[in-house]
């Protein structure tokens, strides 16, 4: 009997869909017991993809994520968009509908500059590259147009990775479940500092395989309070939760 909870988990821990003949040998099955593993991918909230494929988000709210992640950095027309080009205008107009993107007026011509409504500083980001470009052009050396910050200090180096595998299983001693990373930054301390290096300490975690890491399907819907207690993958996703994998 296939387990949902372990089929969603390495789903959930995969950057890209899995090929349905992928997850077929990797829990051994056969043509009998094929449908034992379509029954299990549904019953796990998993998603069909295309090319026979599966992952734990729908291809619709996917693209609708890597448009907010696209325009985070730096706010875009929506011809700088990338994407599948039948699908993208549809994604868009949810977006807007939806009031998770912002259109502005673009400082030329008549066309809009997409912002999402999570990181409104990406329009000035535009702002910005817009100014730089006609100094280069007029011959001007291009002003600091922002006053650097002090960097904090960091804290001191700690063997934190080995902290969290250590705590996971007292905070949650039932295999396979989940922990929260608010509630584990909560019992390590580190909920005013450290957000950096835990980040960085549970993405080295699931580098070494010893954990998943559960995918936020909507993290640029969040305000940037409710996002900052998510993991940073630096790669445009965010996640939720920690599940330690035992052998």
């Amino acid at each position: 009997m296939l387990d949902p909870t372990d089929l969603s988990a390495k789903l959930k821990s995969s950057p890209t869909p899995l090929p349905f003949a992928k997850l077929k040998k990797a829990y051994g099955i056969t043509k009998k017991t094929e449908p034992d593993l379509r029954a299990a991918l549904a019953s796990s909230g998993i998603f069909p993809w295309p090319k026979n494929s599966y992952w734990h988000t729908d291809p619709a709210t996917h693209l609708q994520n890597e448009i907010l992640h696209q325009c985070s950095a730096q706010a875009r027309k929506k011809t700088e968009i990338k994407g599948p080009k039948k699908d993208l205008a549809a994604a868009i107009h949810h977006l807007l509908a939806e009031k998770k993107l912002i259109e502005y007026p673009a400082l030329a011509g008549a066309s809009k500059i997409l912002v999402p409504a999570a990181a409104p500083q990406a329009y000035w980001s535009y702002v910005q590259s817009f100014v730089a470009v006609k100094l280069k052009k007029a011959g001007i050396e291009q002003p600091n147009l922002v006053e650097a910050k002090p960097q904090q200090p960091a804290p001191a180096e700690t063997n934190l990775p080995e902290k969290i595998w250590e705590i996971l299983p007292k905070l949650e001693p039932q295999k396979d479940v989940p922990v929260s990373t608010a509630r584990l930054r909560r019992a390590l301390g580190l909920v005013e500092t450290g957000k950096a290096q835990f980040d960085q300490a549970a993405l080295k975690l699931r580098e070494q395989r010893r954990v998943y890491l559960s995918q936020h399907d909507h993290p640029l819907g969040l305000n940037p309070e409710d996002r900052d207690w998510l993991i940073d993958g630096k790669d445009g996703r965010y996640y939720v939760a920690i599940t330690r994998r035992e052998s």
